[in-house]
């Protein structure tokens, strides 16, 4: 019968000890689960930083796109006038 109660005795101790170990074990889980929440707030945060990032750049970029074509119409009607100019050069000195 003492048997059975040290094998018991043992048993609960065993038992007991493994309870104190999952309670641990637990606690740093959960200590775990907040820091990586936090994380996942951050970068949550950070992304949406980095959409609107995106979103104003992409916007510089459309403008810088059409101001590229306003100067190649600029461009193009500079070169009309300056060949005009000089076509009329040419005849200012023919006629002179």
């Amino acid at each position: 019968m003492d048997g059975n109660l040290n094998i018991l005795e043992t048993k609960v101790l065993e038992a007991v000890g493994l309870i104190k170990d999952l309670r641990a074990e637990n606690q740093q889980l959960a200590t775990r689960n907040s820091e990586m929440e936090t994380q996942v707030t951050e970068m949550e945060a950070r992304l949406g930083g980095l959409e609107d990032d995106n979103t104003r750049l992409n916007h510089e970029l459309d403008e810088a796109r059409q101001d590229a074509g306003s100067v190649e119409v600029y461009e193009q009607k500079r070169k009309e006038i300056e060949d005009k100019v000089g076509g009329l050069l040419e005849k200012l000195e023919a006629l002179g």
